[in-house]
């Protein structure tokens, strides 16, 4: 790895200090280094907050001048929650500036290069892309299709099983599990699960146990609005019901404690990349889905998933009428020319006993 190399990996690094903070902003890592010695350096914290370039040069206390930075996405160029970047570092007296990726905000886009050369520095793209393109997907996806990128959260035995025959499902996945579980939600801006889920668990479906600046959207798909008024879920501070015939009386009992969103019908359930399209125009750039095996089942079979993570736990729970993790109907796969879905395992680790398993599914297939 060449020096320029190991400094970009190192604002990589940096850039995952906004992991729960910078949504729905990108992740983005800073360092500035002058004769190959670091001087300074930051991140992204928090959404609203100050960019990962600007925390870097305060960290340099007036001393960049004549310095190089190194930026995992290409600075931003105009006006937004912050002013330009690119205005800061010229007036810093940066003299070159190493970018990873690309910003694919249209607002931003290959803008920064050429007002920065314009200013005299010196300006080199694309240093170790790749990596840096990776720390940002979520926001990528809603850049390029106004879509957000879709994550599938299953807890399930050695036998895909979610629940046996009685619905029993505490618990399947381990404590150190539950915990990743909600570190999944700590990444997403809204956290999904079907009206199924709502009734049978009564799940929160909130962060609990990692510090979040806000807590994410609470997503409930609920064709004919049967959500309880009591339902915990409706004790979050944003929620939004998914509902596509509501019955009578039905806005009237949740007593304005939820935004209700009705959406076209889909075979009589909410169409799912209607909701996609609406929940991106709300600059949501990640969604968590958490529903049972029939949800989860819908987006893959409609290619509508980016990421699948698994917890397989070390039980076997068996029976002839327990749930499937992913279930949809045969009819489906009796259209298809070729046997299931695919998908590429990305990685493979453990939670305490359980294995955790994470998979990407074709892009190509997720774009609505």
């Amino acid at each position: 790895m060449t020096a320029d190399a190991a400094l970009m990996e190192r604002a990589a690094r940096l850039a995952l200090k906004g992991r729960y903070g910078a949504r729905p902003n990108p992740m983005v890592g800073a360092v500035i280094a002058k004769g190959g010695r670091v001087i300074g350096e930051g991140a992204h914290l928090r959404w609203g907050g100050p960019h990962a370039e600007i925390n870097a040069l305060r960290s340099c206390a007036g001393r960049a001048a004549g310095a190089s930075l190194y930026v995992t996405l290409e600075p931003c160029s105009t006006f937004g929650k912050t002013p330009p970047c690119t205005d800061a570092i010229i007036k810093a007296g940066i003299k070159e500036v190493f970018i990873g990726a690309a910003d694919p905000n249209p607002a931003n886009a290959g803008r920064a290069a050429g007002i920065l050369r314009r200013a005299g520095l010196k300006v080199r793209s694309g240093v170790l892309r790749r990596r840096c393109e990776a720390l940002n997907p979520a926001f990528n996806k809603l850049m390029r299709t106004g879509l957000p990128y879709v994550t599938l959260k299953a807890a399930q035995s050695l036998d895909g099983r979610i629940a046996d025959a009685a619905g029993r499902s505490r618990w399947i996945s381990s404590p150190e599990s539950r915990l990743e579980g909600h570190r999944l939600r700590a990444e997403a801006d809204a956290v999904l699960a079907g009206i199924g889920t709502v009734l049978a668990d009564d799940p929160l479906l909130n962060v609990r146990g990692v510090k979040v600046p806000r807590q994410p959207w609470v997503v409930v798909l609920d064709s004919s609005l049967r959500i309880p008024p009591r339902a915990k879920v409706l004790s979050n501070e944003r929620v939004l019901v998914a509902a596509a015939r509501p019955g009578p009386g039905a806005l009237k009992a949740l007593g304005g404690r939820a935004t209700v969103m009705l959406l076209p019908s889909d075979g009589g359930m909410v169409s799912l990349p209607a909701l996609l399209r609406e929940l991106g125009a709300m600059g949501v750039s990640h969604v968590l889905v958490e529903g049972g095996g029939r949800v989860i089942g819908s987006f893959i079979s409609r290619g509508l998933a980016d990421r699948l993570v698994c917890f397989q736990a070390p039980l076997v729970i068996g029976g002839t009428a327990s749930k499937n993790s992913v279930v949809w109907p045969d009819a489906l796969n009796a259209a298809r020319r070729e046997l299931g879905v695919r998908a590429a395992l990305r990685s493979v680790g453990r939670c305490g006993p359980d294995l955790r398993l994470e998979y990407v599914f074709d892009t190509l297939c997720s774009q609505g």
